[in-house]
């Protein structure tokens, strides 16, 4: 959790901050994991005025202390948390298998001319530079679709499905880091493979000797791949 934020917050900061967050916003992060997106909220809009759920808070206790309000929550069934004038959520709405009613619900939690703010990954086993890397990513997503309900393509449609969900003035963009052997995203992306490795090899999706060759060339600074995608989506909820 704490190389994915030091990965992708300062990212995350720049699109919040190109939305332009007021103070006094009342905002929500919808999956807030460890809390350093909830935190970038609550340091522009006031941490009185920020909502964190996730399904597990575990990690969200030193964000509760600093004033956010923390609660455990399912995107897809609760109640609404509140109205909002900004709502964001990173790396979740791939992994929701009902993210078509994630999103509308989400929409409905918006004020009129509020902004909900959508990353999504998707990765790019097939642009890999390397054989063993390439196989090794499609096996981890391929686990993930078949034990989570992950999809991992879904995040290369957007605008369309903030659009069918009834914003307006959608935009997206695409953006990729690049995983230079030894950085701190290439040990990121070796952590993630660890948590589905045993499965992958069982299932046939991968071999060991596949993945010990991704993971030395992502300890290798002569490595560098671009097979991670972060779509990066905005729209708004037309003013009465």
């Amino acid at each position: 959790m704490i190389l994915l934020q030091h990965v992708f917050d300062g990212d995350s900061e720049e699109l919040l901050d190109r939305v332009g967050i007021q103070p006094g916003w009342a905002c929500l992060e919808v999956g807030a994991g460890a809390g350093s997106v909830a935190r970038i909220l609550a340091d522009r809009a006031g941490a009185a005025n920020v909502v964190a759920t996730d399904m597990s808070t575990a990690l969200l206790a030193p964000l509760a202390e600093s004033g956010v309000r923390v609660i455990r929550h399912d995107v897809t069934t609760d109640d609404a948390p509140g109205e909002f004038d900004l709502i964001h959520t990173r790396f979740v709405l791939e992994h929701v298998t009902r993210r078509d009613l994630a999103l509308l619900r989400m929409v409905s939690w918006l004020k009129p001319g509020g902004v909900l703010v959508v990353e999504s990954a998707t990765p790019l086993p097939e642009s890999s530079s390397d054989p063993a890397v390439g196989r090794a990513l499609a096996a981890m997503a391929g686990h993930l679709s078949r034990s989570v309900g992950t999809d991992p393509t879904w995040a290369r449609t957007l605008p369309l499905p903030l659009e069918a969900a009834g914003l307006v003035d959608c935009t997206a963009e695409g953006h990729v880091i690049p995983a230079r052997g030894g950085s701190a995203f290439a040990r990121w992306m070796i952590e993630t493979h660890r948590l589905v490795e045993h499965d992958a090899v069982a299932s046939g999706a991968v071999t060991a000797a596949e993945l010990a060759n991704a993971y030395a060339a992502y300890a290798d600074p002569a490595f560098v791949d671009y097979t991670w995608l972060t779509v990066r989506a905005i729209g708004y909820r037309a003013p009465r």
